[in-house]
């Protein structure tokens, strides 16, 4: 088990998340998507993001960043490696006990040049991601760290590291995952 493991395992089952907000720099906004800063400590953060429906995620890579996304819930389509992961289609489809998504807690992992994206179908979608910052990056909102097609003008301009280039037409679910079309 790696540091990024060991680490995941730890923050997922004993940290209360609910007291782990930081006081300073809790909330990012990228285009309509809100990042929720769950926990930061050295090189490692998490980070909660809540995706509006309708929303397309390009393939991109965070050149920084070793991460593992988890699943927490509503209607996402994650992408790896230029597919779509095949345990995340039609996941609002499948509920558990108490209305809860049955593959909550599903993890992918992201290595830091690893392309992925996603798409956020009816309702939505809410995953966290875990994250490990490398080469002596202070953690900060993963989307600025970030190389790809943005997802529009505003994720642009908050871009620090990476190569980002602006699109030229509204995104699409092929935006996403470039190997399924």
């Amino acid at each position: 088990m790696d540091e990024l493991e060991k680490f995941a395992q730890y923050f997922l089952s004993k940290v209360n998340v609910l007291a782990a907000v930081p006081f300073a720099g809790a909330v990012s906004y990228i285009e309509d998507v809100t990042s929720v800063l769950m926990f930061r400590q050295g090189q490692f953060q998490v980070q909660m993001f809540i995706v509006p429906e309708g929303t397309v995620i390009p393939e991109h890579i965070h050149p920084n960043v070793d991460s593992m996304e988890v699943y927490m819930g509503g209607n996402i389509k994650f992408s790896h490696s230029g597919k779509f992961v095949s345990l995340a289609e039609n996941i609002s489809a499948q509920p558990g006990s108490l209305g809860i998504a049955k593959l909550r807690g599903m993890t992918i992992r992201v290595k830091p040049n690893d392309l992925h994206g996603g798409v956020f179908g009816a309702g939505g979608g809410v995953f966290l991601s875990i994250q490990h910052w490398l080469n002596n990056i202070a953690p900060h909102c993963v989307a600025r760290d970030y190389s790809g097609l943005s997802m529009g003008a505003d994720h642009t301009a908050k871009v620090i590291y990476g190569e980002v280039k602006s699109p030229v037409k509204k995104l699409e679910s092929c935006d996403a995952a470039h190997l399924e079309y």
